[in-house]
């Protein structure tokens, strides 16, 4: 249990943030992050260049860029709108001319953020010996790129019926589409055509009240779905274990590999549990690192003191569950607990007037302190209510 993660996206589809990294890091063991053009800039306008490097080192971390945009290129043709799904990438710029390699790209799209180029070469090139670069298209992920695999999703007119009513029912501002969703998908030369009776001047009405900076909601959107959704499976499938992304894919991905992502949804209840019960009252410590009130480097020194909490983690049975294991061993009495506290002061006092008789002086202040951190032992809510709790709460 929380032995390895893999995160692509966040929960509401958008880049990883750095409390995101920063839950992830604390409760389990490995950490692989999928880091595209989004998140790295993210990264590095939330953190700073130097703590995404920083973090990129540590021993529990490994990560690889996949700097192609998954997106579907739709044209018109008179009232016909033709779909393509397609792994794009940003190869020039018309005042530049073309990239040489993906760290020429790189830098330049840090330069565009204001970043000094001096600055932004030396990340760049400090960034990709760090990780390695890998590709959507070409048969690393899945012989025949991510695209051809999408493609054949949406031509199963079954399985992509299902996929669009999941996707509608949880994207903000969807609602649940009934047995009457009719979906057509035409295969031609120019691209596919695609029918499907879902109301989506209803759905953009209820987004512009919700957020008006989420965007209408287009044929198009809903076709990226099917495609990041088969990007998702196929990387969780790659690299296994827990696997984070947004809710609306893996809701696709569950309609017909609801097994796949099953303990990852199990686990990530069970942490969420963890902090409603445990730390009641408390805000999440991604919370508090996105929001800006702790700093991501200060959580690093937070993690570097969770060692032995972390190998509690470890031994955490998944049948017996987080919460279960923790209250039992806050309970637990280890041998140290049941001796008598006087034959304990007595150890200690006769040990230290025998190594140095000044200090036997001063042992009868020192004797309780020391009896009563024995007696107390190691326990997992020392952790986290001694150090956790005051971190999030901000102490």
């Amino acid at each position: 249990m929380f032995e390895h993660i893999v995160i692509r996206r966040a929960e509401g589809g958008s880049s990883i943030s750095a409390g995101r990294i920063a839950e992830a890091l604390l409760y389990y063991q490995k950490v692989h992050l999928v880091i595209d053009r989004g998140t790295l800039s993210g990264l590095i306008r939330q953190i700073g260049m130097k703590s995404v490097l920083a973090l990129l080192r540590r021993s529990e971390v490994s990560a690889v860029y996949c700097e192609e945009l998954l997106v579907t290129k739709s044209e018109s043709v008179g009232v016909t709108q033709y779909h393509n799904l397609v792994e794009m990438t940003f190869v020039g710029h018309k005042s530049i001319g073309k990239f040489k390699n993906p760290q020429d790209r790189l830098r330049y799209e840090l330069e565009r953020e204001g970043i000094p180029k001096s600055d932004a070469s030396n990340f760049s090139r400090l960034f990709f010996d760090l990780v390695p670069l890998r590709k959507f298209s070409g048969d690393y992920f899945l012989k025949g790129g991510i695209a051809k695999a999408a493609k054949r999703d949406l031509i199963d007119v079954e399985y992509a019926r299902e996929a669009f009513r999941q996707a509608v029912a949880i994207t903000p501002g969807g609602y649940l589409a009934g047995d009457d969703l009719k979906l057509e998908v035409i295969d031609t030369e120019r691209g596919m055509v695609v029918f499907l009776n879902i109301d989506l001047t209803a759905i953009n009405q209820r987004r512009e009240k919700i957020d008006p900076s989420i965007g209408t909601l287009s044929i198009a959107h809903l076709l990226t779905n099917i495609l990041e959704a088969r990007a998702d499976l196929a990387l969780s499938s790659f690299y296994g274990g827990d696997f984070v992304t947004s809710a609306v894919t893996s809701s696709i991905i569950q309609v017909k590999h609801a097994e796949l992502l099953r303990r990852s949804i199990i686990n990530e209840t069970s942490l969420k549990q963890f902090s409603e019960i445990i730390l009641p009252d408390s805000p999440c410590l991604a919370e508090v690192i996105d929001s800006g009130e702790q700093s991501f480097d200060d959580f690093l020194k937070l993690l570097d003191r969770a060692a032995r909490f972390k190998d509690w983690l470890k031994s955490v049975n998944p049948d017996e569950g987080l919460i279960k294991t923790y209250m039992r061993d806050v309970a637990s009495e280890g041998w140290i607990q049941k001796l008598p506290a006087k034959s304990l002061r007595y150890m200690f006092t006769t040990a230290l007037g025998a190594t140095n008789p000044v200090t036997s002086l001063v042992s009868g202040f020192a004797d309780t302190f020391l009896v009563e951190k024995l007696l107390a032992g190691w326990r997992p809510n020392h952790f986290v209510m001694g150090k956790l709790s005051p971190f999030v709460k901000g102490y």
